[in-house]
């Protein structure tokens, strides 16, 4: 019997595919290019946080004292 192929490109296809690929991957650092999308995330994600943490840090803290309070006041009844 005989199996039919599932491949979508030929050996030849993919090797020529794969040489081109690997012209470029000496072009890009892949290491060097995922410290610098970290690194830049990071910034970017720490400003945004002590950002919104300045914004909303008195209203987190009383909300979250006068649930407690609530929750205390209840047990106590």
């Amino acid at each position: 019997m005989n199996k039919k192929s599932t491949k979508i490109l030929s050996d030849k296809s993919a090797a020529a595919i794969k040489a081109e690929l690997a012209k470029y991957s000496e072009t890009f650092n892949v290491k060097e290019t995922q410290k610098i999308v970290e690194e830049v995330v990071k910034k970017v994600t720490e400003d945004a946080l002590k950002e919104w943490i300045n914004a909303n840090i008195d209203k987190v803290v009383k909300q979250s004292i006068k649930e407690k309070l609530e929750s205390i006041a209840k047990k106590k009844l």
